[in-house]
């Protein structure tokens, strides 16, 4: 499940960098006429496909999250308690860690796709779409790395949460016990 939501975080991230070139090359006049009309049936056939496919990979990383997340605490119950806290606090790191970039992208695509829009029916000038365009591709790669990094210990945490803590511990331990503690 994490592959398939990084894939479709990616795909959404090359759609938008996509489109934005086509938006790019549309802002800047290049095309006239039929061609135009061409690139922007294109530009909007490709944005809609990505802002939809980042709306539900984005909406699901945060629901894995809480889903794998009520797995494990289920399966933990019975741990000792310093196991217990040290697996909760990492739960709590993963959200901690990928919610923001994940709602962050959700909504910079709902953004984009409103000021496409806008701009479209002459509303509002094309520079908001394109700097919306642009934030929402770097959202989307923070997303994507944020993702990445955290579906991997997740991953970890998930196969044998009694032998993450113990990592976790000793760690900790071996932090702490160095010159710089004394």
């Amino acid at each position: 499940m994490a592959i398939a939501l990084l894939l479709t975080t990616a795909l959404s991230l090359a759609g938008f960098l996509v489109a934005s070139l086509q938006g790019f090359a549309l802002a800047g006049g290049l095309p006239a006429g039929l061609a135009a009309k061409a690139l922007v049936t294109r530009h909007v056939g490709l944005a809609i496909p990505a802002v939809l496919l980042s709306l539900f990979s984005q909406s699901m990383v945060i629901f894995y999250f809480i889903g794998t997340g009520r797995l494990v605490k289920n399966e933990i119950e019975r741990y000792p308690e310093p196991q217990r806290r040290t697996i909760l606090a990492a739960l709590s790191s993963f959200k901690r860690r990928t919610s923001p970039p994940a709602t962050l992208a959700l909504a910079s695509a709902i953004a984009v796709f409103v000021l496409g829009g806008a701009v479209h029916t002459r509303f509002l000038p094309p520079w908001t779409h394109l700097a919306a365009a642009v934030a929402a591709v770097a959202l989307h790669a923070w997303a994507f790395l944020a993702e990445w990094r955290v579906f991997s210990e997740n991953t970890v945490l998930m196969n044998d949460p009694r032998a993450y803590a113990t990592r976790a511990s000793e760690t900790a331990k071996g932090a702490g016990s160095g010159p710089a503690a004394t």
